[in-house]
């Protein structure tokens, strides 16, 4: 019976989470959760982290764009997109001492280029991903990887301060003349009017339109 239900929290951990949610009775859903976290959890969390070290793992990573290090004692995983020098966004995913009966933590503890509204969506996906899904921390984190892709795909660096997140405020150059289609950062682009005393584009130095 123990192996039986160790093979079921490794195979199917998203049906095992919904089957202990639906537990009516407290007294033995503290019992399948001590048992679980003691005898079950440590191999279980091993197993996910180890996975990390796999050749689909390395096939994922980057070394100059993304990066996934696993950290064992904290029971976490982080994940580090580099979009330029300087300029990365963090994912972490902390998994509790009862994995996967409980849900994973998920947090983004770096943020630049995207909007608070798109990256709530993201760690809502993420977090979705993992509670309904059986999938593997590393599936969680491609999927991370995919939002970025998308969300910087074809972004050129503005062409007043030359990067394509803004230094100071982490935004994207979104502003775009409708001449030539350049894209600079509204801080920048405003700086840009203010020394030029005039509204015209900084490359083709056409007037720009609202």
């Amino acid at each position: 019976a123990a192996a039986a239900y160790r093979g079921v929290l490794l195979a199917l951990p998203a049906s095992a989470a919904l089957w202990f949610g639906d537990l009516r009775d407290r007294g033995l859903a503290a019992a399948v959760e001590a048992y679980t976290r003691t005898h079950v959890s440590p191999a279980l969390l091993s197993h996910q982290l180890a996975v990390l070290h796999s050749p689909a793992a390395q096939e994922l990573a980057d070394a100059e764009s993304f990066a996934v290090r696993a950290l064992a004692a904290a029971r976490e995983v982080v994940a580090v997109a580099t979009v330029e020098d300087g300029a990365t966004l963090e994912l972490a995913v902390r998994l509790p001492p009862a994995w996967p009966l409980k849900p994973a933590e998920v947090e983004c503890r770096r943020r630049v280029g995207v909007s608070e509204g798109r990256l709530r969506m993201w760690l809502l996906s993420v977090s979705a991903f993992l509670r309904n899904q059986n999938g593997s921390i590393l599936d969680a984190m491609a999927m991370w990887k995919a939002n970025i892709d998308r969300a910087f795909a074809g972004v050129e660096e503005c062409l007043i301060c030359y990067s394509i997140v803004h230094p100071a405020n982490g935004q994207l150059p979104k502003m775009a003349c409708r001449t030539c289609g350049k894209g600079f950062h509204s801080a920048c682009l405003f700086k840009w009017f203010q020394s030029a005393s005039k509204s015209s584009c900084p490359h083709c130095q056409c007037p720009w339109l609202h």
